[in-house]
């Protein structure tokens, strides 16, 4: 399972949940049957199974079987949310999954490895590849403008980046 967002906050007195998803693609909702929560920082994630959904601001509302009311719902806020592998992955065509190209290499159109993209953030207006580089961690913006080529077969992300955005983008 991969982690798309958190829930925000409860919603309504029946224990509906406000998920708020990092990417801000709910295209997959309608086929979500299941979905996991855990808290940050832990392992133990506990399953949930989806009785309704409806997209929502920049995420959806979901009602789970098993959260009864809104006391319950509060007991959930700021969980991670997590939903199945199957959910994100792209149609040729079609937008990527950000999900889709963690572990890639991150490479230049020289094709020389810049880094290994270990997570996704976003600064409100993009979305961010966070990348190991050596010994530190860098934030790229995941922009049109910057990528040249996706290429799933040798697992690697090529863009033209800025000269001299690994040694400003620290994190």
């Amino acid at each position: 399972m991969k982690v798309v967002g958190k829930v925000r906050e409860a919603h309504g007195l029946k224990g509906d949940l406000y998920v708020m998803v990092f990417s801000g693609d709910t295209s997959w909702i309608k086929k979500m049957k299941s979905f996991a929560l855990k808290p940050k920082n832990s392992d133990t994630e506990q399953i949930f199974n989806v009785e309704r959904t409806k997209p929502f601001k920049k995420g959806f509302i979901v009602k789970a079987k098993e959260v009864a009311d809104r006391t319950a719902a509060e007991g959930l806020e700021q969980m991670e949310f997590l939903v199945d592998d199957e959910l994100l992955v792209s149609q040729p065509g079609e937008t990527i999954y950000l999900a889709e190209i963690l572990n890639f290499k991150l490479k230049n159109p020289e094709q020389e490895v810049l880094g290994e993209i270990v997570g996704f953030s976003s600064n409100g207006v993009q979305d961010l590849l966070v990348v190991q580089a050596g010994e530190k961690k860098v934030e790229v913006p995941f922009v049109d403008a910057f990528i040249k080529k996706i290429d799933f077969k040798h697992q690697a992300v090529v863009m033209a980046l800025p000269e001299g955005l690994f040694d400003l983008e620290k994190i």
